[in-house]
Order: C-alpha cells, then sequence, then structure tokens
C-alpha cells in the first residue's frame, strides 16, 4: 500500500495553521488515474475555504511529505515528492498487473521481474501506446 503525509504551515493572522492529511496514494489514483492538485486537496480536507486569505497563505506554502510507505518511499527525497515518477511507476505497476495473466498463459511466465528485457520492451510498449492516443 502507498501512503503518504503531506502537510504545510503556514501562518494567517498571526496563528499557526498546519493543515495536513495522510493520503492513500493507491485510492486516490485508482479514483482519480493522477493525484490531484494537492494544495487544493489539503485545503478540503481541512475545511479551507478556497475564496479564503487563509487557502492564499497556504498556496504560497509548499508541501511537505513524510511517513511514506510502499513504494512512494522511493519517491520522496527531503520531504519533497516527485509526483510524476510515482504516477508513471505506479502506471506501469498496474498495467504489468493487467497483462500477468496473458503472459502466464502465452509465455508461462510467472515474474516478469526475472526477464528484464521482456519487461522493458513491454514497458516501452505501454509508453508508446499512451504516447499515440
Amino acid at each position: 500500500m502507498n501512503k503518504i503525509t503531506a502537510s504545510i504551515e503556514f501562518s494567517f493572522k498571526g496563528e499557526y495553521i498546519t493543515p495536513s492529511a495522510e493520503l492513500n496514494l493507491d485510492e486516490i489514483m485508482q479514483k482519480h488515474h493522477t493525484i490531484p492538485p494537492l494544495h487544493q486537496f489539503l485545503a478540503t480536507l481541512n475545511n479551507i475555504d478556497s475564496y479564503s486569505y487563509e487557502y492564499e497563505m497556504l498556496l504560497s506554502e509548499d508541501i511537505n511529505f513524510t511517513q511514506a510507505e510502499g513504494d512512494a518511499a522511493n519517491f520522496v527525497q527531503d520531504n519533497q515528492f516527485d509526483q510524476v515518477a510515482f504516477e508513471r511507476d505506479w502506471h506501469e505497476k498496474e498495467w504489468i498487473k493487467k497483462l500477468a495473466p496473458s503472459i502466464k498463459q502465452h509465455l508461462n511466465i510467472d515474474d516478469l521481474n526475472q526477464h528484464p528485457d521482456l519487461k522493458s520492451v513491454l514497458l516501452i510498449a505501454y509508453q508508446l501506446g499512451k504516447d499515440n492516443k
């Protein structure tokens, strides 16, 4: 399971505000096929109105990412999350999972990771298919 905690720290009207949320990235990706804009997502989850000055302050700060679990941990460095790389990796793994039964049936391969050249060619074909949509 891919989880990550996203938080923002800012000051508004002399008050220190730290909206945060633990995000189940698998659920988010399955629902949206991408990770929605996280500033807006955090604001919504923390009841911050998008038409407020508080929201404008929130938008001006960077999001910090901590407590990453699963593959998401590979995409966090110095409290920054490489969302684009995570999403690409997540889609590739989902695609490979969908192909696994056909790979087993036609090539009698149980673990594609033991055939890196074949996996690489399949991922290139996947990317070409996405690029040509």
